[in-house]
């Protein structure tokens, strides 16, 4: 994996037996430009000469033609830039790398993908500017993130920089160029080139589940926003080069391209970039069933299953924010969203019970929940937090009675219970609209 920048894909062509080979290479997406854009220099000479950040050493990574490379040393910093081979050997990055060696050992260039993986250096800042969304393959950009955190040191920083959609948009939706969870560029282009626009809630999720959480936002242009590691690296080993082989092996049957249109073929295996065993989807239930019992794993398992519901309920809850102390501190909700639905089953919640901010708490117990972990959710439950709350536990052995519980709390307040599978079927009902019904039908389990 990663020993060449080009990337063979074969997909079905919609509604078609026919596949679509597409063809990347993921160096044509590197600038033009021999400088940073105004935006991008505004947004490191803050984080440079900030004395709240207190930025050393610096690695980018996907340093394309090393265009950000000069301004980074004139800060004063110690700095690597990270590329594949080919661009290291481009006539004008060599130029450049030149005259960052007058820097002496301020500087340096490591090739992608060796030494950089077993490279033991680790950094203050790393950038990530303009490197996920051109990357084909979801679950590399995963893996990549998880190289990274191991990078980076303990309460320091990424910074992520990427284009918006702008004009990009119109492009996915006519939905001619889809391809993966993106879509291919380059009309006139052998060789294509890919993006993936990343929302602000989906960049945060992926961060967060990689050990990264946000801090700064930039005014600027682009998507430019900056994240502090932690000691939560919850995805960390899931993905691996092996497992992305498994799924995704590499197919050279399929030729370098002689035309600008994808090739159509029949009768061969399709090669695709986002199975669904790689999907975050199967890696949040993955991870769900590995985490163990126990007080010890508690934590764990609260952020993972945190971070699962804000997937499962996103459009409908936003804000997700955990561990928030109330009444002064002497209470602990242990998640909390606000509900912004217009629609769907939290919008029709909100003519039954005051529902602004549901509350959750999650508990990683062996037996079924009793009255203490149910009092404990109801105790949190007021006419500033809201009357609904949502008891997550690992199993239930004795539904009718856990029932019965819930229905002890109303009128006042409504409070649900969801276990493992039920977080699991919900992460499966994700990829379509079944979440309303499923919650529906838990709710009136209370209610009748």
């Amino acid at each position: 994996m990663w020993d060449s920048p080009i990337y063979r894909i074969r997909e079905q062509v919609e509604d078609t037996i026919n596949l679509r080979e597409i063809v990347f290479d993921v160096t044509g997406s590197a600038p033009p430009f021999t400088e940073p854009s105004e935006s991008l220099k505004e947004v490191l000479n803050e984080v440079l000469s900030s004395d709240r950040y207190c930025i050393d050493s610096v690695l980018e990574f996907g340093a394309a033609k090393l265009k950000n490379i000069p301004l980074i040393l004139q800060h004063g910093k110690i700095v690597c830039a990270v590329e594949f081979k080919e661009l290291l050997d481009n006539p004008v990055t060599k130029k450049t790398i030149q005259a960052c060696r007058l820097y002496g050992d301020k500087f340096r260039e490591l090739i992608f993908p060796q030494p950089f993986i077993e490279d033991k250096d680790t950094y203050d800042l790393i950038l990530l500017l303009n490197v996920l969304p051109i990357m084909p393959i979801p679950s590399e950009r995963m893996y990549l993130l998880d190289l990274i955190y191991s990078k980076v040191k303990d309460k320091k920083y990424v910074l992520w920089v990427a284009q918006r959609e702008g004009t990009y948009k119109k492009v996915r939706e006519d939905g001619k160029s889809l391809c993966g969870d993106g879509m291919w560029i380059g009309k006139r282009r052998y060789y294509k080139t890919f993006y993936k626009y990343h929302t602000l809630e989906e960049l945060d999720e992926l961060m967060a589940l990689y050990g990264f959480t946000l801090i700064k936002r930039f005014n600027v242009n682009d998507d430019a926003r900056l994240y502090e590691k932690t000691s939560y690296n919850l995805f960390t080993g899931l993905i691996t080069p092996e497992r992305i082989q498994q799924h995704i092996p590499i197919d050279l049957t399929i030729k370098d391209p002689v035309s600008f249109t994808p090739k159509i073929v029949t009768n061969k295996n399709p090669i695709i970039p986002n199975p669904k065993e790689l999907s975050i989807e199967s890696l949040y239930i993955e991870k769900i069933r590995s985490i163990k019992n126990g007080i010890q794993f508690a934590e764990e398992y609260h952020r993972i299953v945190s971070h699962a519901l804000s997937r499962i309920f996103r459009g409908s809850l936003r804000n997700m924010k955990m561990k928030v102390q109330i009444d002064g501190g002497v209470k602990i909700i242990d998640t909390i969203f606000t509900n912004h639905a217009i629609n769907g089953f939290f919008k029709n919640l909100k003519d039954k019970v005051e529902c602004t901010y549901p509350i959750f708490e999650v508990k990683n117990i062996t037996v079924d929940p009793a009255n203490t972990e149910f009092d404990q959710l109801n105790g949190r439950l007021n006419d500033n937090t809201g009357h609904f709350g949502v008891l997550v536990c690992r199993t239930v052995t004795k539904e009718s009675e856990v029932i019965a519980r819930c229905r002890t709390y109303r009128p006042n307040n409504i409070i649900l219970f969801l276990t493992d599978d039920d977080i699991c079927t919900l992460l499966e009902y994700s990829r379509d609209s079944d979440i309303d019904d499923f919650m529906d039908k838990k709710l009136r389990e209370v209610l009748f």
